[in-house]
């Protein structure tokens, strides 16, 4: 399913990894078909052991079954055995003790009695050792020969009682430091035990006390259960199958009360108790990775997995990353019933189905390492747009400040690998481009794997996709709502979520992809009449007039990139802000490196009928003269007349108006003065620059070029205030 892609169309539903060591672990095994539907509708885990050897779906069982005739072979009525059952938390330890208690009773001529023993279920050590009479009792026959059993045991367990604390913890001098006690009770312990013993020998019935999970216990109540095994339950005829992880057990038995023991005198010590050690078989890779693979599977539709599911991406964090940190059973079924869960609650049209399951497994694997990531959005999420002015280097952040959080570095290694899968950041040493839509590493979509929902303020692809189909139809109410909210935040995030769905044919990054909202001339036309609602605003990078009028020239783009012959003209009159729409075809038309030789004629018509139009705007607005509403910036308008070729029939229009006296050279110079602002400044201009070069070749009168020499906060924008600021720069011919 996610570790290799065949060029050819699957004939099967569901796709999975085959991972026998038998097969070519890079090859993909078909599965039969069985539904279209998810398959996340599974029962919740619950972490119950298996109890029959059909459900052994790790094959354990052959190791059960040596265990259990090892434990049959060596069985005699006249000692006791002490096997310990050795692996990692989670590892199986419960099932293969159930796997080999079916072993050893299910035979036909099987005399065996298996009784478990649970200490961590009781309370302090008088719980402890009644726990452990009353399973032994419950070995004897419900019949009379069973009762004396019983009562013999209880009269033991009324003398073992109180030596339990006076035992050392080596178990040396028990006759010693039982005369006491004995001398308080009507029978010797060695006499209680021997009749304990007997009364065993005659029940002729072998018998295995299973203790699992003795790690549990706390260490007091494990040194007193130790006790017990060692020296005050080996019954000849009674065996015990101790089940543990090491690693916790030596912990245990290093606890600084009892003073300073190490490791290896703590291993020595269960030396002495235990026999037989057995160790749990570790999940090989290749199993690990089979079981991983058949559980999402189980989770992902196939329709998703053929075509949306990034396996490339995927393939050496199932293969390798995950089999590093999930080694048990248990670890695999918690992280996969935490990815079940995930796709429940998820509109999985809004998420990535990599990310989500790679986030699902950092938040489950490095929970500290998780809560850290909202501290590093920016970092995380940083990446090239393509958008003028939001593409600023910045050196690699430092990643080591991300993952000291944790203190295995094998647990760092793999947490960055999945860091990297995740985020192009972590992964680019130079400025990584910008995730695509719906991914982690994307801004807009970051907070929905944190939140594991779509979090309260964002705004759902489904209400983008609804608003755009309208739009397409000509009905842009929807599309409308999205972008004049009173909340700028929200504009940006409606505009990115738009913008993402449509590449820029004009970069050489983009121009292959396919957009993924609908382009037609109803669609350019909503978007064209919203630029007449958006307020304009300097001083901001992200104003929603600017994102618009970015996104309305790459749909113009793309309208005449479908059709050449489109007619664009009256979508584009939806705008009746002059400048406004010249803004829109000079960005479209003005960038055409990487567009096909048909769209660019195309655009460029467009921005020369455009032109056209803007020629006899800008000669009333001189005549005006101090009387024009003007926008500020109105000299965009005559660059775009300039680069559409038409900068000789303004200057001869230009040239009639000031022979006849209907403007003066100081209004031309005053349209030429353009202003600059900071950005997160006030909304006032905080310098201005004079376009002597584009005014000359207007006016054929010399003039010099300022680049915002002026930086002083401009509170007067007027026309008489700009024709002072141009007259510096225009050298005027004597007379």
């Amino acid at each position: 399913m996610v570790v290799a892609s065949n060029s050819r169309r699957p004939d099967r539903r569901v796709l999975s990894c085959s991972c026998d060591p038998e097969e070519d672990p890079g090859t993909v095994r078909r599965e039969p078909e069985t539904s279209t539907q998810p398959q996340c509708a599974r029962s919740g885990w619950r972490d119950d052991p298996i109890t029959a050897i059909e459900q052994d779906r790790l094959r354990r069982a052959p190791f059960a079954e040596h265990a259990a005739r090892l434990i049959s072979a060596n069985h005699t009525a006249e000692s006791s055995v002490v096997y310990g059952l050795e692996g990692p938390w989670g590892s199986g330890k419960s099932s293969v003790i159930a796997l080999i208690t079916s072993f050893l009773t299910s035979a036909d001529d099987s005399r065996w009695q298996v009784v478990p023993f649970t200490p961590w279920a009781t309370t302090g050590t008088e719980g402890l050792l009644a726990e452990f009479f009353a399973a032994l009792s419950a070995a004897a026959p419900q019949a009379n020969k069973g009762q004396q059993l019983r009562d013999r045991i209880t009269t033991y367990a009324d003398i073992a009682r109180p030596l339990v604390a006076l035992i050392p913890i080596a178990g040396a001098g028990l006759v010693e430091t039982s005369r006491t006690v004995e001398g308080r009770l009507r029978k010797p312990w060695n006499v209680a035990f021997d009749e304990v013993a007997e009364e065993l020998r005659t029940l002729g019935t072998p018998l295995l006390v299973v203790v699992d999970d003795i790690d549990r216990l706390q260490p007091t109540e494990l040194l007193d259960l130790l006790k017990v095994v060692r020296l005050l339950g080996r019954f000849p005829g009674v065996d015990f199958l101790l089940a543990y992880d090491e690693q916790t057990l030596v912990e245990t038995l290093q606890n600084p009360a009892r003073g300073r023991v190490s490791a290896a005198r703590a291993r020595s010590f269960m030396e002495k108790i235990v026999q037989y050690p057995l160790s749990m078989p570790p999940l090989l890779n290749y199993r690990i990775v089979k079981l991983l693979d058949a559980g999402l599977t189980e989770v992902l539709t196939p329709q998703r997995v053929e075509t949306g599911f990034d396996k490339h991406r995927f393939a050496p964090i199932i293969l390798t990353t995950m089999p590093s940190q999930l080694t048990t059973p248990r670890a695999i079924e918690r992280f996969l019933a935490q990815v079940r869960e995930q796709f429940r609650v998820h509109d999985l049209d809004e998420v990535n189905d990599v990310d989500l399951i790679l986030a699902t497994f950092l938040r489950v694997q490095f929970p500290d390492l998780f809560g850290r990531l909202q501290r590093w959005k920016p970092e995380l999420t940083r990446g090239s747009t393509g958008w003028i002015g939001s593409d600023r280097s910045e050196a690699p952040a430092d990643w080591d400040g991300l993952l000291n959080v944790l203190e295995d570095e094998q647990d760092r290694q793999d947490a960055l690998a999945v860091l990297q899968a995740l985020f192009p950041a972590v992964s680019s040493s130079g400025n990584p481009s910008r995730a695509n839509p719906g991914r982690f590493a994307h801004p807009d979509y970051f907070d929905r794997y944190l939140a594991q929902a779509v979090p309260e303020g964002d705004i759902p692809d489904s209400a983008v996709a609804d608003a755009l189909a309208q739009a397409a139809a000509g009905d842009g109410r929807a599309l409308r709502g999205l972008l004049t909210d009173p909340d700028d935040d929200q504009v940006t995030l409606a505009m990115g979520k738009i913008r993402d769905r449509y590449p820029d044919i004009a970069s050489r990054w983009d121009r292959t992809g396919v957009p993924t909202g609908p382009v037609t001339t109803d669609l350019l036309g909503v978007c064209m009449g919203l630029l007449n609602d958006l307020t304009e605003r300097h001083e901001s990078w992200t104003s929603p007039l600017a994102q618009a009028s970015s996104w309305a020239a790459n749909l113009l783009r793309l309208v005449l990139d479908s059709d050449p012959d489109a007619a664009v003209d009256p979508a584009l009159a939806a705008c009746g802000s002059t400048q406004r729409r010249a803004r829109v075809v000079g960005i479209a038309a003005g960038k055409t490196d990487d567009v096909r030789p048909q769209t660019v004629e195309a655009l460029q018509s467009a921005r020369r009928r455009e032109a056209q139009r803007i020629v006899p705007v800008l000669i009333a607005d001189l005549r005006d003269a101090d009387r024009s509403e003007g926008e500020p910036g109105a000299l965009s308008l005559y660059h775009l007349v300039d680069e559409a070729g038409l900068l000789p029939e303004l200057k001869a229009a230009v040239r009639h108006g000031l022979d006849s006296g209907e403007f003066t050279l100081e209004d031309v110079a005053a349209r030429f003065v353009s202003f600059a602002y900071l950005i997160g400044g006030p909304p006032l201009p905080s310098s201005a620059s004079f376009s002597g070069e584009l005014f000359t070749k207007l006016t054929d009168v010399a003039a010099d070029s300022t680049d915002h020499d002026e930086r002083s906060e401009w509170t007067d924008t007027s026309w008489p205030r700009r024709r002072e600021f141009a007259a510096r720069y225009i050298h005027r011919p004597a007379n």
